[in-house]
């Protein structure tokens, strides 16, 4: 009977530990991501490693100039809106339903062989096709002056008004705000703009000024006319003077920019504080994902009394001695930190392999190449830093479990005696 109730005892405590060993990696994994993906440092170092505050102005302007400039239906012309019935009749009978549906659908770009198929439906009724809404309509909305900077002058003209050491504070400021936000220690989340405000009222927004006239066509005689006679009820004129004339009318164009500069706001709110009940349709988070993101933040820091529970009953049904201790406490311990060590250097190739398959064939074709660089080399780092420290605990946790494991190979176990020792013979 005392055989079966320790044969019972050291399933169970086999139970508990395979039960710890699991516990014990998503603990690990989820105190991490609590401390570490919650950490606006984590970011701010991010930021700063992969030198985006100089390389966001570059990035802004292609950003721009490409969203004006790109034609969807350039690159897929199934996706135009716009397309005639006897236009989408052929392609539907030359592609076939199944293929028609994932090209119109954008999930896919057609490769040589649909250009293939669908070229004489383009040739017999290209004329029937409207303009496409990637044409000038998608610039349509943006002033002339907008039109004829390139994405070098956009860059240029951000790097003037707000320098990288200036963007940096903005950006790491909104970001301590958000983590204070989230931690529930301020109510909303704002955008400082006095520093640009201060720079538009002084040299950098004069020469700003001059960088964006002189990257315009140059002035016709009518728009010279409107700028030395004031422009219509203080509209400015854009467009590239003379020398001369660009120093003749400086302080008009730089009055116009003062009398606008009042106009924007000393900042800008970015997350707003809750003041809306919860309604049934906000969804599962409710109309404030904020407070759920606080909850289950308490609960990640939570997560390791799980496998110290479970560490617990091993305790309890499977130690028996010291020995015993050693090696039901090392054997869960050391493996628990091989999974998680082996977890924390799977992070970056796992998360390669999702940006290729997930990530890359949803983002935009306008977005830049250097675009969707940085955002990829941000999230490598921002997981290096993470995996980093998931390595660095697993390696511990296995290494004292090892060392526990093996020394338990070197006590000798106390044999326990049946029976009394015999007498000595006599003599």
């Amino acid at each position: 009977m005392r055989r079966f109730f320790s044969y019972l005892f050291k399933t169970i405590a086999v139970i508990f530990a395979i039960l710890f060993i699991v516990s014990a990696v998503l603990a690990i994994l989820l105190v991490n991501i609590e401390r570490n993906m919650f950490n606006a440092n984590l970011y701010k170092n991010a930021l700063t490693r992969q030198q985006v505050y100089a390389r966001l102005p570059d990035i802004v302007g292609s950003l721009v100039t490409t969203s004006m400039t790109y034609n969807p239906c350039a690159a897929n012309p199934l996706v135009c809106e716009e397309t005639s019935d006897a236009l989408r009749a052929c392609y539907l009978e030359k592609l076939g339903e199944e293929r028609y549906v994932v090209l119109a659908s954008g999930n896919e770009q057609p490769t040589g062989s649909d250009f293939q198929n669908i070229q004489p439906c383009i040739d017999q009724f290209g004329s029937e096709t409207p303009a496409s809404p990637g044409g000038d309509e998608n610039i349509g909305g943006a002033p002339d002056f907008i039109k004829n900077l390139k994405s070098k002058d956009i860059a240029s003209i951000i790097s003037i008004i707000l320098p990288p050491a200036e963007l940096q504070k903005m950006i790491e400021n909104v970001l301590d705000q958000v983590f204070t936000y989230l931690n529930g220690d301020i109510s909303q989340v704002k955008l400082s703009l006095t520093k640009l405000k201060e720079r538009l009222a002084s040299q950098p927004g004069q020469d700003a000024i001059k960088y964006l006239l002189n990257s315009q066509p140059p002035c016709t005689q009518e728009q010279l006319t409107a700028m030395l006679g004031g422009g219509a009820e203080g509209e400015m004129i854009i467009c590239a003077p003379s020398p001369d004339i660009m120093a003749m009318i400086m302080p008009q164009l730089e009055n116009q920019l003062n009398s606008a500069i009042p106009q924007i706001p000393d900042e800008v709110v970015i997350l707003p504080p809750k003041n809306q009940p919860a309604s049934p349709n906000s969804g599962p988070f409710g109309n404030d994902p904020v407070t759920f993101i606080r909850i289950v933040r308490s609960w990640l820091r939570l997560s390791p009394l799980l496998p110290l529970g479970f560490l617990l009953l091993v305790t309890l049904f499977g130690v028996r001695s010291f020995k015993g201790w050693m090696r039901w406490w090392g054997i869960p311990f050391f493996f628990s930190g091989a999974i998680t060590l082996f977890t924390g250097i799977a992070i970056l190739p796992v998360q390669n392999w999702a940006w290729t398959n997930f990530i890359i064939p949803h983002i935009p074709l306008y977005f830049p190449i250097d675009v969707v660089s940085i955002g990829h080399d941000l999230a490598s780092s921002v997981l290096r830093s993470f995996s980093g420290q998931i390595a660095l605990q697993a390696g511990i946790l296995a290494s004292i479990g090892l060392v526990a494991w093996v020394s338990s190979t070197f006590i000798k176990s106390r044999r326990k005696e049946s029976f009394p020792a015999s007498l000595p013979p006599a003599t």
